[in-house]
């Protein structure tokens, strides 16, 4: 590894140091209360009610209240908030003190870990916040006329702009509702953004990618007021559009391509298909409508394409699959939770164990759509046309069945090299267990000696006989020589003899039937394992049989193994495989289990969309999952096309007109502009579901063209801008961060798809979204700079700010070796250092260096080197570049 400059830290006390503050800041992300309803209070009223409730209080301990818990029981209290090494309850569910909890046997592990990480954020309770609805003694619960009146559930209406009183600055449908709002507070939007600012905002918001000095200077030079809509037209038409928002997606896809657990993980080495699936989903502009049903049930449209539909399943075969979850009950959860807050922004998964207390969701609905995921079973099938199928499986079969020639060959040349000492050896093996039991019983190694045998394979073929009820053949041997063996006569020898050299025949006849491809049966097949295999009797290495082979079978051996090789070289190359989703053979509804313990099962109730979305009707095709697909893209579904509205919105200005794009219920935060999120998502519908006109409704709109500086006044009245009277200025995610550091230095591979590769490669200049996402080893990069956790879905990212991401600055290969790429890049662009500083300004940030910046520039250049200074190998140039990349105007975008 090159040094830095600044000297070197190790990753791993990097990561060590980081991880209480990442943990805390992850927290953070969902609702406290959604955490609670669906990771922890399942657990406590599974595994902990029954003997801490409010019918029994085992040591005195109630665990159904936070009040209970702290209170604890005879032994003082059960947790220590913020503190779980100091918990006596998490040291009791780990069993690693003297009280075990259950004692009937330890937790599962996700369960030790959600309650675990529940007193690490505090132990927060919050059954009695918000709006909490009465609780149904039934699993199931009626849908008011008030539930319905719920603005996310209230259909989505076609709204009239506001009347504003500067007609004259909306450029789009957006600007009326934004200005509308700041007026009634006496705020004024903010100047138009400069073009240099906006380009760069565009560029990054559309592609992930800064824009390059000539694309800055010829938008620059254009006047033309169609200008930024040209910009906008040729960033969506870019390839690297799909890249960008594809990678936003599979964020609330949970998308990763391993378990997080390493015992047996289910491995997903082509989940890149469903990667590039969505992000070539995205380039067509493919109506959003169409987008939710291909990932729900493409697999079971009967249309044309299934085959390329298939690698959108994606969405839930590339999911996290639990250990010790034989049910698959969790695994059905994770899928309820995807879809749900992914398409609904419903935590519906809090209904798992009670009807929700929040939102019209009864336990009903949730095991109604449990039916269809348990309905539904994990394939990776072939992803390409039946005959090319055929015809790789064919050639594969040639070629395994001539392996099994050369296979058959050589283990009959061994037995026939052999046929006279596998005789003795019999012989001598049978009248070792005829003599098994009794005094002066002899061993095999006496026997070895006095017939010049090697003892330790004896004892193969004496084990041989011993297993001779798994051995039809065997046993035949032994029925033969049974009454002559242990005699002492030689008639009796001559018998035994006789039934050994039998036996020795018949293997040589079932391997002469495998040498010429003929089928023998079950039993002289499991013979011919037994025997030559692993540590079989007649197990021989294969070089040394192939040393001793007679001329003849040499000659076969050599034409076996170059007709194997022509097979080989022939035989058409392995079709793609995808990691897919297939119908039950047999789907059936699923029963409400009681306080979602497995052990409890109560009725079963038929498969249906949820209730409160007018879902009544019982699925009747298969698993259910087509319906369900097109229940959720329906155009009479209040909350789809909002909550895609809300997700562009928030990837374009950093926050949702709804904050919490993945809870539109109860517990979520209400809109801040309702009748504007109504009207884009009329629109959405009525434009046909297109994503690209939603980017061009809103980057075309002053909303969006706003310059970031806020005045006083706005800070003041609206500190978190809210109302939008002024662009946010964001933080770019470490994927574009990472590919600005790439395309800036000269470095960036523009390939477009494929499989992915790990960001430890020092080779790897891809662009981030085709990293490979682990969910048990997640990339240091990317866990250092809050890339989501792939286990769960989610669609806001943390920004954390830590003194360690600045030792990755100054540190990490990445950025040392940005910095020497972009160093010689400008170097070679002309032939001082004026110009070059000039070139690097336009290169990183688009715009010129003012006169203070190059002289400044030009100063540190110019400089000697201080006596005994140890820059690390690096030149005053390579440094310079560094610093630059490390500036907040590098990472951040206005």
């Amino acid at each position: 590894m090159r040094r830095a400059p600044f000297g070197s830290i190790g990753l791993a006390w990097v990561l060590a140091f980081l991880a209480t503050a990442r943990e805390r800041a992850w927290a953070g992300d969902e609702s406290q209360a959604e955490f609670f309803e669906s990771r922890v209070r399942p657990v406590l009223a599974t595994r902990c009610f029954e003997c801490h409730g409010e019918k029994k209080q085992k040591g005195g301990l109630r665990l159904d209240s936070s009040q209970a818990m702290r209170a604890g029981g005879d032994t003082g209290p059960a947790i220590v908030a913020d503190d779980p090494t100091h918990s006596p309850l998490i040291e009791a569910i780990r069993h690693e003190g003297a009280v075990k909890m259950p004692p009937r046997g330890k937790l599962e592990a996700a369960e030790i870990d959600a309650l675990t990480e529940w007193v690490k954020r505090g132990a927060p309770w919050p059954a009695a916040e918000g709006p909490v609805r009465p609780q149904a003694a039934s699993p199931g619960q009626a849908i008011s006329e008030a539930d319905r009146d719920f603005w996310a559930f209230r259909p989505v209406r076609d709204v009239p702009p506001p009347a504003v009183s500067r007609a004259g600055w909306p450029k789009s449908s957006v600007d009326p509702f934004i200005l509308a709002k700041l007026e009634e507070k006496g705020l004024q939007p903010s100047p138009p953004a400069d073009k240099r600012t906006l380009l760069r905002r565009a560029s990054f918001d559309l592609i992930g990618l800064p824009p390059t000095p000539e694309e800055v200077e010829s938008f620059v030079r254009d006047e033309s007021p169609e200008a930024f809509a040209r910009v906008v037209e040729r960033l969506l038409a870019s390839p690297h559009y799909g890249e960008r928002w594809g990678r936003h997606w599979l964020d609330v896809a949970r998308y990763g391509e391993d378990q997080a657990h390493s015992f047996q993980p289910r491995l997903y080495p082509n989940g890149f298909r469903y990667r590039d699936w969505v992000a070539d989903a995205l380039n067509r502009d493919m109506p959003y409508d169409r987008f939710i049903l291909e990932q729900v049930a493409g697999d079971l449209l009967d249309e044309p394409g299934r085959i390329e539909r298939l690698a959108a399943l994606g969405f839930f075969a590339l999911g996290p699959v639990y250990y010790g979850d034989p049910k698959k009950f969790d695994q059905v959860d994770d899928r309820i939770d995807t879809m749900a807050r992914g398409f609904l922004g419903l935590t519906v998964a809090c209904a798992r164990c009670h009807d929700h207390k929040y939102d019209p969701i009864p336990t009903s609905d949730y095991y109604s759509l449990a039916g269809v995921f348990l309905s539904t079973e994990y394939e990776e099938a072939p992803a390409a046309p039946e005959r090319q199928v055929r015809a790789y499986d064919a050639a594969q079969a040639a070629i395994d069945g001539k392996a099994r020639q050369i296979e058959a060959l050589l283990r009959s040349c061994s037995a026939n090299a052999r046929a006279a000492e596998s005789v003795r050896y019999l012989v001598a093996a049978l009248e070792l267990r005829a003599v098994r039991s009794g005094e002066g019983r002899p061993t095999s190694r006496d026997v070895a000696k006095r017939e010049g045998l090697e003892s330790g394979r004896l004892d193969r073929w004496a084990s041989l006989l011993e297993r001779s009820k798994d051995q039809p053949r065997v046993a035949e041997l032994l029925r033969a020589a049974g009454p002559a063996a242990g005699k002492a006569d030689d008639e009796s020898k001559r018998a035994v003899a006789h039934a050994a050299e039998a036996f020795r025949k018949h293997v040589e006849a079932v391997l002469a039937s495998q040498d010429a491809g003929r089928p023998v049966d079950a039993a002289d097949g499991t013979l011919v394992g037994a025997l030559f295999d692993g540590k079989g009797p007649l197990a021989l290495n294969k070089d040394r049989v192939e040393k001793d082979l007679p001329p003849e079978a040499r000659a076969r051996l050599v034409s076996l193994r170059s007709e194997e090789a022509r097979l080989r070289q022939e035989a058409p190359p392995k079709y793609p495989v995808v990691h897919t989703l297939k119908d039950a053979a047999k789907p059936a509804d699923a029963s409400v289990l009681v306080r979602g313990n497995p052990a409890t099962p109560g009725p079963k109730v038929p498969r249906h969309f949820l209730s409160i979305l007018g879902g009544s009707t019982p699925f009747a095709s298969g698993s259910g999952r087509l319906e369900l697909a097109r229940a959720i893209a329906s155009p009479d579904n209040p909350l789809t096309a909002r909550v895609m509205v809300n997700r562009i919105w928030h990837h374009h200005f950093g926050r949702g007109l709804v904050r919490t794009t993945s809870n539109f219920g109860n517990l979520g935060e209400r809109p801040s502009h309702p009748e504007l999120l109504d009207l884009l998502a009329r629109r959405f519908i009525d434009g046909g579901w297109s994503m690209k006109a939603l980017h061009r409704e809103i980057l075309l709109s002053a909303t969006y063209q706003q310059a970031s500086r806020a005045d006083a006044r706005a800070e003041e009245v609206d500190p978190e801008n809210v109302l939008l009277s002024r662009m946010n200025r964001r933080r770019l995610e470490v994927e574009a961060w990472r590919d600005a550091v790439l395309a800036v230095s000269g470095r960036l591979d523009p390939e477009i798809g494929g499989p992915s590769r790990s960001l430890d490669d020092p080779g790897n200049r891809r662009r981030t979204c085709y990293a490979a996402v682990s969910r048990h080893d997640l990339a240091a990069l990317l866990r250092l700079f809050d890339f989501p956790d792939p286990n769960i879905t989610g669609a806001e990212r943390t920004r954390t700010t830590v003194p360690l991401q600045g030792l990755v600055v100054l540190n990490d290969e990445l950025l040392v070796d940005g910095a020497l790429a972009l160093a010689a890049r400008v170097r070679a662009s002309a032939a001082d250092d004026d110009a070059r500083i000039r070139a690097a300004y336009a290169l990183l940030f688009g715009r010129p260096a003012t006169d203070q910046e190059r002289r400044i520039g030009r100063d540190y250049l110019a400089a000697p080197e201080p006596e005994g200074a140890t820059p690390g190998g690096l030149s005053r140039w390579d440094r310079y570049a560094q610093a630059l990349l490390a500036t907040n105007e590098f990472v951040f975008i206005d």
